[in-house]
């Protein structure tokens, strides 16, 4: 049995065996119970065996006898023997005929008596117009017995079936999400190489607004010690044309001096183009012995400067302390660099905020340090700003969160610093107190 339908044909199966063991009910039926609705489905053959084309389904309570059979049932009864006469039995043929079920010759008894077997999902029924013998009866719950087997494997069958429909329907929506997904993450990572190429920009940018400052200073001397220079070799010259001899070769050594003077300044100047270039270089990955304290305060007036350069009421008091144990330590000095930048920015960024914020006694203050912790390196860069809430304390390393207001920052600032450490073998920490100010650590080991 493997369609619902079948159990009219199990029943009529059923009522053949009957006969061929010489047991001549009118009817057989099997009924299916559905407790929460105190109803059943009722599949059952004609009077005389044949298969009954529909099922009907039918109240267990307005009908007397039928109210007998289910109130056997959900006393977990074997069997029952319902003798129906009279009223209840014109009552009985009443409610059936309304239901469409056809009978022949039934309608003109004056007895029938209903045998019922019980099993698990309901119970099956035996009509006929005496009673049966014992034997019968005992027939009929070996029936139930094996029809409740086969209908728990029919029951099976359909979870299967259903089972494996929705599976398929599942595969299907799982093969269409798939795509989706395949869809919005090759869209989410054109966007995050979008934005992290904009937050490199970024970094650039303060970069490139802190080195126009710092360039402009030896370019200053240059042009200044030029001018002298050139003033001098004029007054050299008027020297030598008097004979004046000692006074040309003072004016000589002081345009010595001058030129000294111009070939250092000149060689900071080329330094900082250089630096300026490996910073917008994409990251060869190569590691190599770099001054912490040097490359820390290197990025520190970079950071200064270039804000500066963008907002010139920014001003804020700087504090450092590097540590003379340092020394050098084995880094991508482009990468770690970045990483330096982006949290003095931050800190500077923060302070101003605060200052904005119309505090009047309120001095900003950023700290960098470096410190020699055992086999480690600390650089701790920390402000007196507003602190990080704690809500959001967990979140601020995930990449594209930002406490920046829109437009201001990509949320992958911090993010990549902290991708760089830990690619560098370190961690990245921080310590914050609302309203305070915070601390971030770059913790990285020593070269080997």
């Amino acid at each position: 049995m493997q369609k619902s339908e079948e159990l009219a044909e199990t029943a009529a199966v059923v009522f053949q065996q009957l006969i061929g063991l010489g047991i001549e009910p009118n009817r057989l039926f099997i009924a299916i119970v559905n407790e929460e609705k105190d109803d059943a489905e009722f599949w059952l053959t004609e009077e005389d065996g044949t298969k009954v084309s529909r099922a009907f389904t039918t109240d267990l309570v307005t009908n007397i006898s039928l109210a007998k059979m289910y109130e056997g049932w959900k006393q977990q009864q074997k069997s029952l023997i319902i003798d129906m006469q009279g009223e209840e039995l014109q009552s009985y043929f009443s409610h059936l005929t309304r239901l469409g079920v056809p009978f022949k010759d039934g309608l003109k008894q004056k007895r029938r008596i209903q045998e019922i077997a019980y099993f698990s999902k309901g119970f099956i029924g035996m009509a006929s117009p005496d009673e049966q013998s014992a034997e019968t009866l005992n027939l009929l719950e070996r029936f139930a017995a094996v029809f409740n087997l086969t209908f728990t494997r029919f029951n099976d069958l359909k979870i299967a079936e259903a089972h494996a429909h929705q599976a398929e329907e599942d595969l299907i929506a799982i093969k269409e999400a798939k795509q989706k997904a395949e869809e919005a993450l090759t869209e989410l990572q054109a966007t995050q190489k979008q934005l992290i190429q904009s937050e490199k920009m970024a970094s650039l940018g303060e970069l490139t607004a802190g080195i126009a400052h710092e360039i402009q200073n030896p370019l200053n001397f240059v042009n200044n010690f030029s001018e002298v220079s050139k003033e001098l070799l004029d007054e050299m010259k008027i020297a030598i044309e008097k004979g004046d001899t000692e006074e040309a070769k003072e004016i000589a050594s002081d345009v010595i001096q001058n030129l000294e003077k111009i070939n250092h300044h000149g060689k900071r100047a080329d330094s900082i183009v250089k630096g300026m270039l490996q910073h917008s270089r994409t990251s060869s990955g190569q590691k190599e012995l770099t001054d912490i304290n040097a490359l820390t305060d290197e990025y520190l007036r970079l950071a200064y400067h270039g804000l500066r350069a963008k907002d010139k009421n920014f001003n804020a008091t700087l504090k450092t302390e590097y540590s003379d144990a340092i020394g050098k330590a084995n880094i991508i000095p482009q990468d770690m660099g970045r990483v330096i930048l982006n949290l003095i920015t931050n800190a500077f960024y923060t302070v101003n905020e605060k200052k904005k914020s119309g505090d009047s006694k309120y001095e900003p203050i950023v700290s960098v340090r470096t410190i020699k912790d055992r086999n480690n390196i600390l650089i701790s860069v920390s402000d007196n700003g507003n602190g990080i809430p704690q809500r959001v304390l967990d979140k601020i390393f995930q990449p594209f969160f930002t406490t920046k207001p829109t437009g201001q920052g990509t949320g992958l600032g911090l993010s990549l610093a902290y991708d760089i450490v830990k690619a560098h073998g370190g961690e990245l920490k921080v310590n914050t107190k609302e309203g305070e100010g915070s601390e971030f650590i770059i913790q990285i080991p020593y070269a080997l």
